[in-house]
C-alpha cells in the first residue's frame, strides 16, 4: 500500500473520530500536531534519529478542576538514519493516545501528562541514497509488516500559551522498539514537542470579542454621532491663484456639504446626528458645544442642542491615512471622542472610493478639479448606518 493511499485513508478516519469528539458537547476539542525525534542515536551509535511529524485531533473532558482525560487519535511519521550509507527508515501509524492531565498548580497554567498511546502500523518504508535521490530500498533487515500494534507509553508537561493554544514537551516510550545494530524492528521511542490549538475557547475567545463589540456598540447607539464637514482655509484658498478654480473649489466643496447632510438626514437612523465644521473640531473634543452645530443649509443654528457629557462617534468624508492599508484614501472614516480614527467594523475597506475620485482616472490628475459631489454617500452611509444596527442587534 503506497504511503499516499494511506495519508488519504487516514484523512477520512481522522474526520470521522474529529465529528465524534466534536458532537459530545461536554467536551473540548480541537487539533494538535508535532515534531518528533528518535532517541535511537542514544542506543547505537550507528544511527541518527530524523525529525518527522504527528498531525492529529483531541477531545478532553476535565474529571475534576485538577484532573482531565484527552482521547487524541493522531496520524504519526517516525524514523531514522544510518550514518554510513545513509538509508533511512520510516513508519507511518494511526496512534491513539489515551492521556491523562494532572494540574501542577490547581490551575490551567501547567500540566503533567501520563498515558498509553496504541498505535497501528499504517506503512513501512525503507530507502537509499542513489544519484542524489531517495529511492526504495527492499532491506530484508527491515522486518516491519503493515498491521502491527505497538503500545507506548506517553509522558511530559503542557504549558497554557494563551488563551487558545498549548505547548507540550513529552517522551513517548515504545514497548516494541527491538531496533539495533543488525535488525530494524519496531518503532523506536521519540522526544515530541506539539501545539495544540482549542476548538471550543477559540469559539469562546471570538464569541467574547463580539459581546464586548456588540456592547461598545450598544453604548455609542445610547449617544449620537457627529458629522464633520471639511472647510477651506485662508491658506487652503491661497494655493488657488486662479480664480475660476477658487470660485470652482468654494462651490463644489459647498454642493458636496449639502449633499452629505441630505444623504446622512434621509439614510442615517442609528443614533441623532448632528453636523459641525471641521475649524470647530477642537470644541467637540472638549465639549464646548455652544453655537457650532449647522443645519441642512450649512448655516450656524443656535437652536440645535446636544446634551453635554453625551458619548459620541465623529463620521467625515475626508481625505485621511487609513489605517487598515496604510496610505492616504478618500471615504467615510469613523473616529472616536478623540478623534482616533476606529477600525472594524466602524471604518472597513468598502467605505473608500480608490484611487480614482468619481469613476475617472483623469480626475486623479486634476487635483484643481476634483469633482466629489456624484459619488455614492447615500450607498456607504445605508451601509454603515445597517452594519451598526446589525452589530447592535445580533
Amino acid at each position: 500500500m503506497g504511503f499516499y493511499k494511506i495519508k488519504i485513508r487516514f484523512i477520512f478516519i481522522l474526520s470521522f473520530l474529529a465529528i465524534t469528539v466534536k458532537a459530545q458537547s461536554n467536551y473540548e476539542y480541537g487539533i494538535r500536531g508535532s515534531l518528533n525525534l528518535s532517541t535511537i542515536g542514544t542506543q547505537y551509535g550507528k544511527y541518527n534519529g530524523s525529525g518527522y511529524y504527528n498531525i492529529g485531533v483531541f477531545g478532553s473532558k476535565k474529571i475534576t478542576d485538577q484532573i482531565l482525560l484527552a482521547f487524541e487519535p493522531t496520524y504519526s511519521i517516525s524514523g531514522f538514519k544510518e550514518k554510513q550509507n545513509d538509508s533511512r527508515y520510516t513508519l507511518q501509524h494511526l496512534d491513539l493516545n489515551l492521556n491523562a492531565y494532572f494540574s501542577m498548580f490547581g490551575d490551567d497554567a501547567l500540566w503533567l501528562y501520563l498515558g498509553l498511546r496504541p498505535g497501528y502500523l499504517l506503512g513501512s518504508r525503507s530507502e537509499t541514497i542513489k544519484d542524489g535521490n531517495y529511492v526504495k530500498l527492499d532491506a530484508v533487515n527491515n522486518t516491519n509488516k503493515i498491521g502491527k500494534i505497538d503500545i507506548g507509553l506517553n509522558a511530559g508537561f503542557s504549558v497554557k500559551l494563551s488563551p487558545v493554544v498549548n505547548f507540550e514537551l513529552g517522551y513517548h516510550y515504545s514497548a516494541t522498539n527491538n531496533n539495533d545494530n543488525v535488525q530494524i524492528q519496531g518503532r523506536t521511542s521519540t522526544i515530541e514537542m506539539t501545539l495544540k490549538l482549542n476548538a471550543v475557547d477559540l469559539k469562546r475567545l471570538i464569541d467574547n470579542k463580539e459581546m464586548t463589540l456588540k456592547e461598545q456598540i450598544q453604548e455609542y447607539q445610547k449617544g449620537i454621532l457627529f458629522v464633520m464637514l471639511p472647510t477651506l482655509s485662508e491658506k487652503d484658498l491661497a494655493r488657488l491663484s486662479d480664480e475660476g478654480d477658487r470660485n470652482y473649489t468654494i462651490n463644489e466643496l459647498r454642493v458636496r456639504n449639502l449633499k452629505v447632510v441630505a444623504e446622512f438626514i434621509r439614510n442615517y437612523s442609528f443614533t441623532p446626528v448632528y453636523f459641525f465644521a471641521d475649524s470647530n473640531i477642537n470644541q467637540i473634543i472638549s465639549g464646548n458645544y455652544s453655537s457650532i452645530f449647522l443645519n441642512k443649509n450649512l448655516e450656524i443654528d443656535t437652536t440645535i442642542k446636544v446634551p453635554p457629557k453625551m458619548n459620541f462617534m465623529v463620521a467625515s468624508f475626508c481625505n485621511d491615512l487609513y489605517n487598515y492599508s496604510d496610505r492616504i484614501s478618500y471615504g467615510l472614516f469613523i473616529y472616536d471622542n478623540k478623534m482616533n480614527q476606529m477600525g472594524k467594523p466602524y471604518t472597513i475597506p468598502g467605505q473608500m472610493f480608490g484611487l480614482y475620485t468619481d469613476g475617472d482616472p483623469q480626475n486623479y490628475f486634476k487635483t484643481k478639479r476634483i469633482n466629489y459631489t456624484n459619488m455614492p454617500f447615500d450607498r456607504m452611509i445605508r451601509k454603515f448606518n445597517s452594519r451598526m444596527i446589525r452589530y447592535a442587534e445580533f
